[in-house]
């Protein structure tokens, strides 16, 4: 087993988006088309156009693990990793209502349990852990672990003195109780889902270096 731990390029998009779809966005929409397409701007992006900070972990050569982060009054540093999603966003928009009304909840209800997280704490953050995932395949093998120890470096560099994620029941929120993070609030959201009413919690959480 070869772990190695480099900064994000071009050609890892695509095995990030593969990564994304595993960790959080399997089993809400069937569409393949569709699911690219509400991942690369749910998640792709947002984050693309925000961190400052980006490493991904390789496995023998394939990208098992990412994370991103983003330091307040660095600038952005993978905007040009953005392709042109003109595609993606005209078959959001061409979908069945249903398809279209879905990924508008789910947005719309995402964006809004989070802006409730963070009221008031705003300016009490110097930085952001953006995103982080690891795949299947990797999950055991420390990946996450260093992929962590590589973002708390930067933040260790840049003079940062506390950050803050946000995770939900869907990801693997008990790795931030484990690594020093202290949860500070929760937030319900609720999902009609064409199978039925699907409940997630939304948490916020920080870390103090």
């Amino acid at each position: 087993m070869n772990v190695e731990i480099r900064e994000v390029r071009k050609e890892d998009i695509e095995p990030i988006k593969t990564i994304t779809i595993e960790a959080f966005a399997k089993g809400f929409i069937e569409d393949e088309q569709l699911l690219d397409a509400a991942v690369t701007m749910m998640f792709v992006s947002p984050i693309l156009t925000k961190s400052s900070f980006g490493r991904v972990a390789t496995l023998d050569g394939e990208v098992v693990g990412v994370i991103f982060g983003s330091r307040v009054g660095e600038a952005p540093t993978y905007r040009m990793l953005q392709e042109d999603y003109t595609k993606e966003m005209l078959h959001l928009l061409n979908q069945e209502n249903d398809d279209r009304d879905l990924f508008v909840q789910l947005t719309n209800s995402t964006n809004e349990a989070y802006k409730k997280l963070i009221q008031g704490k705003e300016h009490e953050f110097q930085g952001c852990l953006e995103f982080f995932a690891v795949s299947e395949q990797a999950r055991g093998k420390k990946v996450g672990k260093k992929l962590l120890n590589e973002l708390f470096s930067y933040f260790t560099e840049t003079n940062t003195d506390k950050i803050y994620v946000y995770t939900d029941t869907m990801s693997n929120y008990g790795f931030y109780d484990h690594n020093g993070f202290v949860c500070l609030d929760e937030e319900v959201t609720v999902f009609d889902l064409p199978d039925g009413a699907f409940k997630n919690t939304n948490f916020i959480y920080e870390y103090t270096f």
